[in-house]
């Protein structure tokens, strides 16, 4: 079994995002642990994290092959817009809400309604489905993402809505598509996935906010997913058949390293001896992968969904609690916090086979909760919605820093590519078990925006004139640096030892990038 498959990658990009409270699946396991002890496990909707925590990991699944992306969406019926002209000021608008904010009244281009003489009839930038109108208002490419800014309205009003920790509305982009060009594999957004929307309400009716497509995430995806076609082809002059690369893809590597003499069985190694036995080599499709500097941008949305802020789930049946409790009380396993934290591993995992089996009864009990969007948790408004826009890239205030500083053992640094509003780090990881940290000018962690690469990190107000690029180890990082960063004493830890220093210590690669 090879140590990291394309999920586990996957998967693990996505984990990289610093969060300054983690809230990983054990800590929401430890939340829903108590509030069953307390018999308040359902009605406060514990479960449902662990379960939404789960779709999320499944819809990574799905969307590894998709560039990670934000949306927010909203628009003002005729007379708020003739009140506050939100089309072409969407990004004035909605400001600091978004996770790359700025100023960018400078970069962004009005999207305007044009006539093609080869069309039957105008090219169409607000339409109206079912109640809800998307209209396009702006449009920003430079070299690391592709913003278009929108405003959507509902004429009925918009329901009560979820917002996260920093008031922004809970929506989600259903079943979409954003393709660059007309190549159907260049697909930005995997149909049949979810993406959140990031931006505010300005009014009951009226939702402003910008789609953000990070370019570097893109390109990784299409060289990796055409290095696998690849891959698989050269796997089957081995001697093993495309169908069982299909069935049991796992199976099929693991007789690849024992024919090619892999010792250590990770998707590194295997990319590695493949490129030595004269198949494809990773890095040249890396090479050979860029975006356009002009293209066309087909954006299809059959679907808006928003989290309901106040959802009636069905609670947790009493039956299934009891015999939950029961099957604790029979292991010898307690139910308060004390007793869970003196826990051994082997008694972790006995509770945890034991809150799955309550939960996939309660699951088979009420499917509809399994679903989304679903009644008990979510409003959403059907379309589709179909846009077609034409994009120049504007390079202005970019600099790319060609770094081009990788070991024997691929770490590293390729470039670092600095935007107005990002900041843009290539390591060329192969297997995504390290973890890349930026600190500003003034040793601060900067921010991951509201999404994108792993390695695309927000400029927002922070001091970049230089920055320090540390690469760490994946579960080192996780379970211990940034604990150290993010604790609640940080500020005075800091004054013996300051995160910078830590990292200093203990990083596997440090760089300094100095922008004139």
């Amino acid at each position: 079994m090879r140590e990291h498959t394309m999920l586990d990658r996957r998967i693990q990009e996505t984990m990289k995002k610093e969060f300054p409270m983690p809230e990983n699946v054990e800590e929401a396991r430890d939340a829903a642990f108590a509030k069953i002890r307390a018999g308040q496990a359902q009605k406060n909707g514990e479960g449902k994290r662990i379960r939404n925590g789960r779709a999320f990991f499944r819809t990574c699944g799905v969307l590894g092959t998709a560039a990670v992306l934000f949306l927010a969406v909203c628009i003002a019926d005729p007379a708020f817009a003739a009140q506050i002209p939100l089309v072409g000021r969407v990004f004035e608008a909605v400001g600091d809400s978004l996770g790359f904010s700025g100023d960018y009244s400078g970069y962004a281009r009005p999207i305007e309604e044009e006539e093609d003489p080869a069309a039957e009839e105008d090219i169409l930038y607000s339409q109206t489905k079912n109640g809800m109108t998307i209209t396009l208002s702006e449009v920003y490419y430079n070299d690391a993402a592709l913003y278009i800014s929108m405003t959507i309205a509902s004429k009925e009003g918009f329901p009560e809505t979820m917002t996260d920790q920093e008031g922004r509305p809970s929506l989600h982009l259903q079943e979409g598509t954003l393709r660059l060009g007309d190549d159907p594999q260049e697909c930005l957004l995997a149909s049949g996935g979810s993406e959140s929307l990031d931006g505010r309400f300005v009014d009951d009716h009226t939702f402003a906010g910008v789609i953000r497509c990070d370019i570097a995430a893109v390109e990784k995806t299409l060289a990796y997913g055409r290095y696998e076609e690849a891959r698989d082809q050269f796997i089957q002059t081995l001697g093993i058949t495309e169908q069982e690369i299909k069935e049991d893809p796992e199976a099929a590597y693991e007789r690849v390293c024992q024919i090619l003499h892999v010792q250590e069985m990770t998707d590194a190694a295997l990319n590695e001896a493949i490129a030595k036995a004269g198949g494809p080599d990773l890095s040249r499709y890396q090479e050979d992968i860029q975006a356009p500097d002009d293209l066309t941008v087909q954006l299809f949305i059959p679907m808006v969904v928003g989290y309901k802020a106040q959802p009636d789930t069905p609670e947790m049946p009493e039956d299934l609690r009891a015999a939950y409790e029961q099957a604790m009380k029979e292991n010898g396993l307690g139910l308060a916090d004390a007793d869970y934290a003196a826990f051994t591993d082997e008694q972790k995992e006995i509770e945890h086979r034991l809150f799955t089996e309550m939960w996939n009864g309660y699951a088979a009990r009420f499917p509809e909760t399994n679903e989304h969007p679903n009644r008990y948790e979510n409003w959403w408004v059907e379309g589709p919605w179909e846009f077609s826009v034409d994009v120049e890239k504007n390079s202005a205030d970019t600099v790319t820093k060609e770094i081009n500083d990788l070991d024997e053992n691929g770490l590293g640094l390729v470039s670092v590519t600095k935007t107005p509003f990002e900041i843009t780090v290539d390591d060329r990881d192969p297997d995504a078990d390290r973890f890349v940290v930026a600190l500003d000018a003034d040793g601060d962690i900067l921010p991951y925006g509201s999404s994108g690469d792993a390695n695309t990190f927000a400029i927002q107000d922070r001091d970049v004139s230089r920055i320090d690029i540390y690469i760490c180890d994946y579960i080192e990082y996780m379970d211990e640096l940034k604990v150290y960063y993010w604790s609640e004493d940080y500020e005075t830890k800091k004054k013996e030892k300051t995160f910078k220093q830590l990292l200093d210590e203990r990083a596997l690669y440090h760089r300094e990038i100095i922008f004139d």
